[in-house]
């Protein structure tokens, strides 16, 4: 979907555990009752014809989801101007690629709120060889946790990639500067509002509650990453059943008339009260204009 100068892109990843099924079967029968449990014989494989009591179990462990959505927007010449105004090639880079700020909208669903806790995770993007990561944020640890503290029911991301608490869903209102607002999805029939401007930046409709802690860290030109944990003051975590949000932002450079391309991997780990801690992984691709 596209709104003036304002494109999204959403994807839903699937995280699935590393558990083999022989082993998550074995691990299941232990919390069995005793009329369901299986004998020596049928723990290595159910006989042909027999139905297994867990055949309607889905997966071979726990699972979880996270809805992403790219949101991307051409980054203001005055900003990339002060990112590369040390560059003695300047004039030359700004002529032969264009720029975009981009906010990938992550949001974190566990299978079974119930008896599983979400314990950590790392999010990797990676880019073309031919694009350029010139700026991201949050880079440290602390940006959020402080805007957690803080409270309120709004996030705002400026143009340099300042991150702040806002009071409502508002922009510009400029008639040089149009407004986009955008429903993106974040969770099974839930959407968040947001509101983009050039000028300003991009405030999102998300109670800071909804927020897991995370910081980014540049691995090399195009790839980086972001460490990803619930945060750590324990009076405003939430029920574990929520989505938790992180929104993880971030300037490119790519060559002129390309399409921003982008993969993005998840991997992290799962507590529950029947499986211990589990590694749970995915990925998926974004390319859209």
């Amino acid at each position: 979907m596209a709104c003036n100068d304002v494109s999204t892109e959403s994807v839903e990843i699937p995280l699935f555990s590393e558990m083999v099924s022989v082993s998550a079967h074995l691990m299941k029968d232990v919390y069995l009752p005793a009329s369901l449990k299986k004998t020596g014989d049928e723990r290595s494989g159910p006989r042909p014809g027999s139905k297994d009591p867990l055949q309607d179990k889905k997966g071979s462990g726990p699972e979880a989801t996270i809805y992403v959505t790219k949101i991307a927007v051409r980054t203001p010449d005055e900003v990339i101007s002060g990112i590369l105004t040390e560059n003695y090639r300047r004039d030359t880079i700004l002529q032969n690629n264009e720029y975009y700020t981009v906010v990938l909208a992550s949001s974190l669903s566990v299978g079974d709120p119930s008896t599983t806790r979400f314990i950590n995770a790392t999010i990797t993007v990676d880019l073309l060889q031919n694009m350029e990561i010139l700026a991201y944020a949050p880079k440290g640890k602390g940006i959020i946790a402080g805007i957690i503290e803080n409270g309120g029911n709004g996030i705002s991301i400026s143009k340099t990639l300042d991150f702040t608490v806002a009071s409502s869903v508002k922009i510009s209102g400029r008639s040089d500067d149009p407004e986009n607002r955008l429903e993106v999805p974040v969770g099974p029939e839930r959407t968040m509002t947001v509101a983009c401007s050039r000028t300003t930046g991009c405030t999102f409709a998300l109670p800071v509650s909804e927020l897991l802690e995370y910081g980014g860290m540049l691995q090399n030109s195009h790839r980086m990453f972001w460490e990803v944990y619930p945060p750590m003051l324990p009076q405003i975590i939430g029920n574990p059943g929520n989505e938790h949000m992180a929104l993880l932002s971030f300037i490119i450079q790519v060559p002129r008339n390309t399409v921003p391309v982008l993969n993005v991997s998840i991997e992290g780990k799962v507590k529950g009260d029947l499986w211990g801690v589990v590694h749970l992984r995915g990925s998926a691709g974004l390319s859209k204009p």
